[in-house]
Order: C-alpha cells, then structure tokens, then sequence
C-alpha cells in the first residue's frame, strides 16, 4: 500500500541538496548571474583554463588536490558553487539549473582547455555541452549512466521500497520531469571531445558497469578503472590527480 505522506515528503526534499559551506567567511571569489540566480565561482592562476564541477553535496573542496596539482602545471583554475550549493543561490537544483550555471561562467571564464567533473556534475556538464559550452577535453570522476536508474539505486537509502519509488516515477513523469531523456549513454553518441573517465570498481554511488558503458558510447573516451577508491577518494588518490592533470594540460 502506498504511504502518500511519505511520497509527498520525498518529493518535497528532491532536488534539494545540502549546503556545505566554504571553509572560510571570507569569499574572494566572484559572482555571475544564472537563472537561479548569484553563482559563485573563484578563478586563480595565468595559463589554460580549467573548470572545475562539483558533486550533489560538495564543493569545489572535493577536487582541491587536482586544483592545487593544476596550478603548480600552470594553469587557471576556474571552480564554481552549483545552484543550492556554497555561496550560490538557490535552495533546489536540477541538472538543467547546473548546466545553466556552468554556462553562464563559461560565458566569462571559458572556453576550456578542459572540464572536470564529478558525479552529479557530469551529466550536467554535457547538458551544457549541449548548450554550447566549448571545452578541449574532459575528465569524468563517478559518472552517473541514466538519472532514472540513479534514482531507482538510490531510492532504498531513502526508506522507499519498490513500489514506492515507481510510484514516484510515475509522479515525476506526470509532472513533466526530463529524468528519463538524462541518458548518458545516448547522449555521448554525438561527442567528439576527448574524454578521460575515472571510476572505482566499489562505487556504491554511481556504480563502474555504468562507466564501461559510457566509455563504450563516446567515441574519444578512455576508462580509468581503478580498485578500493569509492565514489569520492579517487579525486585524491596522486595516481589519479596525476592522471587527470596530464590527460587535462598535457
């Protein structure tokens, strides 16, 4: 039976993330406009530019090694907040509101030498490749393969059982969410970048079959498959920031 109080509370929690704030009240940074509204972003360095995009719950913290590793290799770092994240505003974010975001500070920071994702930021990053964005390469850290199947993974730590999470598709569909066109596997048909993917075989997250998929699809993309990582310690590991810093500035 179908508990629609707990349905409604799941859907009014989506697309919510946590805020995780920068570890400093200072922000010397700046700020352009999106359609959610201030995006914050910092840009540090002289050399080929580099954006940085975070994770649902992060923070440009979480690619601090590759951030400080690109600068020693000489290049400007760009890394953003996403919507509802940081010192961006918002409360709620989908991927259109984040590839929106990465968009309006590629307006003045870009193009890119390279973008480097993570997780969530992924499938928002080739939504505004989509839109125009113009980078060199790209390095994927934990792709997410499809949003619906993401959704369905995750939908048990959220106390939902099958039925429910259906349930809860069904509701979203009925609202007109984009959830089921968020196919990464379709979308890299159409690529050309070249493409780094690095990807743990113990993500619980986001889990490695899904990479070896996308990096069948893209055209110009190389897997990274690396052990005992997770979804997050690859961002940190030297082997893999080395991996990235030279597949992203050579």
């Amino acid at each position: 039976m179908i508990d629609n109080e707990k349905i409604e509370a799941v859907l009014a929690q989506m697309g919510r993330p946590k805020k995780v704030p920068r570890p400093h009240r200072h922000f010397d940074g700046e700020y352009v406009d999106a359609p959610t509204g201030k995006i914050a972003y910092t840009a540090e360095g002289i050399g080929p530019v580099v954006l940085l995009v975070h994770g649902w719950d992060g923070s440009p913290r979480d690619l601090q090694d590759i951030a400080t590793a690109l600068s020693r290799a000489g290049a400007r770092v760009v890394a953003l907040d996403m919507p509802a994240h940081g010192l961006s505003d918002g409360e709620k974010v989908t991927p259109e509101d984040a590839a929106a975001a990465i968009l309006a500070v590629a307006a003045r920071e870009g193009p890119f030498e390279c973008v480097i994702a993570h997780s969530f930021g992924c499938p928002s990053t080739v939504l505004a490749l989509e839109g125009g964005l113009k980078t060199a390469s790209l390095v994927f850290f934990a792709p997410p393969l499809r949003q619906i199947d993401q959704f369905r993974r995750l939908g048990g730590r959220m106390g939902l059982d099958a039925e429910e999470i259906e349930e809860i598709i069904s509701r979203l569909r009925a609202q007109g969410s984009p959830m089921d066109r968020m196919d990464l596997g379709e979308k890299a048909k159409s690529r050309s970048e070249p493409l780094l993917i690095i990807h743990s075989d113990d993500d619980e997250m986001t889990p490695v079959a899904g990479a070896r998929e996308l990096a069948k699809a893209w055209p110009k993309a190389k897997l990274l498959e690396v052990e005992g990582l997770g979804h997050n310690l690859t961002m940190r590991d030297p082997a893999m920031v080395a991996a990235t810093v030279r597949f992203a500035v050579g």
